[in-house]
């Protein structure tokens, strides 16, 4: 099953994009003030309500389509509102209107002058979207239970590429072997620099899962220089083990519009003190932003078609878990 991304608020037809859960942003980022995003083609406003729980609506008023992230939440007759800066029209958690102040009390408002409410929950530290169908039983939130959620153990890293979302799962997702030639430089000051040949690959789909493991080695060296193992959640969920302590690279990826992607991930370390651990962390995804990001990002903007599918490129043996992915892909759209 597949829904399509929309123009721009309205749902026509421009895009697929496999149904599931998406992240819309890191929850630390949403606090007492309205925050903008442009996810699945979708300008959307976060916000939270007295309570704390999570609001996710359209992100420009009704009446005169200015940016509601620029407002901020009032209370109304004890309910917490998203209070548009404009004309200070308030829009509850549900979409609906609840006041238009240049009106005389007691007018009826109509129902036109309201904002479109998303499904989202708050889970693993970061705020989701449900993408889909509105159906009685929305499934829960898939994770990697191998994951601690202890916020002192790991940092958050993220970016914005103007790339297509499937060239941005096929390449930073579920690739290994790109290493020692996009980051030729971290490769060789690492001692890994030789490490091109990839051996014992396996690969395994169960159910939404795909799961990979292999060996980078030397060409002719039997000495093994990375061994790594690589779960895959579709359609956009990865944690990767390089064998390092059970340091771990979680990733994830939303599309922003069909040429944007936004990329979010984490690295968890589960050695040491937390206040250690931490700053492993931190090191850890500035090293990656500023060193091995600026690297793919060159290469995936370079890719020709913009789009990736099962027929755009001539896949090998290395490629298996792109050409898995895909296949999940292909077949969801079928449902």
């Amino acid at each position: 099953m597949a829904l399509v991304i929309p123009d721009s608020n309205s749902r026509t037809k421009k895009e697929v994009f496999p149904v599931g859960w998406y992240v819309m942003s890191v929850s630390s980022q949403v606090k007492s003030r309205p925050v903008g995003v442009r996810r699945l083609g979708i300008d959307l406003v976060l916000w939270r309500d007295s309570k704390g729980k999570i609001v996710c609506q359209s992100r420009h008023c009704p009446h005169r389509g200015v940016d509601l992230a620029l407002g901020k939440i009032s209370q109304q007759n004890g309910k917490s509102c998203l209070e548009c800066p404009y004309h200070g029209f308030r829009f509850a958690g549900d979409g609906s209107c609840v006041l238009i102040p240049c009106d005389e009390v007691g007018n009826r408002i109509s129902q036109k002058i309201r904002v479109e409410s998303y499904k989202v929950e708050e889970s693993h530290g970061f705020i989701w979207l449900w993408w889909g169908d509105e159906i009685s039983e929305i499934p829960k939130i898939d994770w990697f239970e191998e994951l601690g959620d202890n916020p002192r153990r790991f940092c958050n890293g993220e970016m914005v590429w103007d790339v297509n979302f499937t060239r941005v799962v096929e390449s930073a997702l579920i690739d290994v072997h790109h290493f020692v030639f996009a980051h030729h430089k971290i490769a060789k000051w690492s001692g890994i620099g030789n490490a091109k040949r990839l051996d014992n690959f396996e690969t395994e789909v169960v159910g939404n899962q795909i799961k990979a493991k292999g060996i980078l080695k030397s060409e002719g060296d039997n000495r093994s220089l990375i061994r790594f193992k690589n779960k895959i959640i579709f359609p956009n969920l990865s944690v990767f083990d390089f064998g390092l302590g059970g340091i771990k690279l979680f990733a994830t990826f939303t599309p922003i519009d069909e040429n944007k992607t936004w990329v979010g991930f984490r690295y968890y370390i589960p050695f040491g003190l937390p206040w250690i651990s931490r700053w492993i962390a931190k090191i850890a995804v500035w090293f990656d932003l500023n060193l091995g990001q600026p690297d793919d990002y060159l290469l995936f903007k370079s890719s020709i078609p913009r789009q990736g599918s099962l027929k755009g490129n001539g896949f090998v043996r290395a490629d298996e878990t792109i050409v898995r992915w895909h296949q999940l892909n292909k077949h969801h759209q079928q449902k």
